[in-house]
């Protein structure tokens, strides 16, 4: 199937993930025959100025091909560049493209998808700040990355905490990064304050949103066409942590100290999980964490056969979701 490609040709790699984009993205298109809704939550402050007004369906389908085609290119990026897996290894590109797909995309813009956007790059600069023996800018950045995910995203601010459980794992405490840190998470807030009262309106409305937004934590709801979907994600994520703490975490003190952020990312967005979340969108707030993890194992089994049977399974889930949500059944 396409897990020896996509983990040792880099050529074969590009072209998959290329058709396979644009194909999920053109068969969505072509089977819609309705205008994007319009998005009015206001939680998602930038995402709602951006995109509140009425879009036809073709801006929304060139948004949301671009942004997660952008996505899964910084997934592998982060991937590679920080030594998380091999160099060759495009897997985590072509999970991240099936699970932004699998989300009700065909039908409106989620703003996860554009948050992803802002917080890979917050995520990229993190763990940039390793072996740096001044991080402070970086770290600022990252703050400033994260900050900015969750104007775009309001329930990322749950996953403010990984910024300092990284600077935690990856280095010794030094309480400038920490203030350095913190100050770029604040940042986006300060310039929303100061913009609110100059516009006179509710100069303090950001913790309102968060007030009456934050709601209590609900029990996700899963259809039965999810059901293959779900319990072979799941699958693949509990064997990955499995064989990470069977086999060792890698072979390099950075890989090892990566991929325990990684699986603090997965934690923290599981909890998002359980906020207005849907059946076609359940998987969307850990997909960053999943596809890097699940990518990363299906790419150290040794035998193609276990391999392409897990991804079979895993597209054959996919399947059922998509044209259930195309309306072919």
């Amino acid at each position: 199937m396409f897990v020896a490609p996509l983990k040792n040709n880099i050529q074969a790699s590009v072209i998959i993930l290329t058709v396979v984009g644009f194909s999920l993205w053109g068969i969505s298109f072509a089977f819609s025959n309705t205008p994007a809704a319009q998005y009015t939550e206001d939680e998602h402050v930038l995402f709602n100025l951006f995109f509140n007004n009425q879009t036809s369906l073709l801006t929304t389908k060139v948004i949301t091909l671009l942004s997660i085609l952008l996505g899964s290119f910084f997934v592998n990026f982060l991937t590679i560049n920080q030594e998380i897996s091999s160099k060759t290894n495009y897997i985590p590109s072509f999970l991240y493209i099936i699970f932004g797909f699998s989300s009700s995309t065909h039908q409106n813009m989620e703003p996860i998808l554009i948050a992803n956007l802002m917080l890979l790059p917050g995520i990229y600069f993190l763990i940039s700040g390793y072996k740096q023996d001044v991080a402070l800018s970086s770290f600022f950045k990252a703050g400033l990355c994260l900050g900015l995910a969750s104007f775009f995203y309001m329930y990322y601010i749950f996953l403010f905490p990984i910024a300092f459980i990284t600077i935690s794992i990856l280095r010794a405490f030094n309480w400038r990064e920490w203030l350095v840190l913190l100050l770029g998470l604040t940042v986006p807030l300060y310039f929303y304050i100061n913009i609110n009262y100059l516009n006179n309106n509710n100069t303090f409305g950001a913790f309102g949103l968060l007030k009456n937004n934050i709601t209590p934590l609900q029990k996700p709801v899963i259809s039965e066409y999810y059901i293959l979907f779900f319990i072979v994600t799941i699958f693949m994520v509990i064997l990955a942590i499995l064989h990470y703490f069977n086999k060792g975490f890698g072979n390099k003190i950075k890989t090892i100290k990566t991929k325990y952020v990684l699986i603090w990312l997965l934690l923290l967005s599981l909890f998002i999980v359980f906020y207005k979340q849907t059946t076609d969108m359940i998987f969307l707030p850990c997909i960053i964490p999943i596809s890097i993890i699940c990518g990363d194992y299906l790419s150290e089994i040794k035998k193609l056969k276990i391999a392409n049977t897990l991804l079979f399974l895993f597209m054959s889930g996919f399947a059922i979701i998509y044209c259930h949500a195309l309306g072919l059944f």
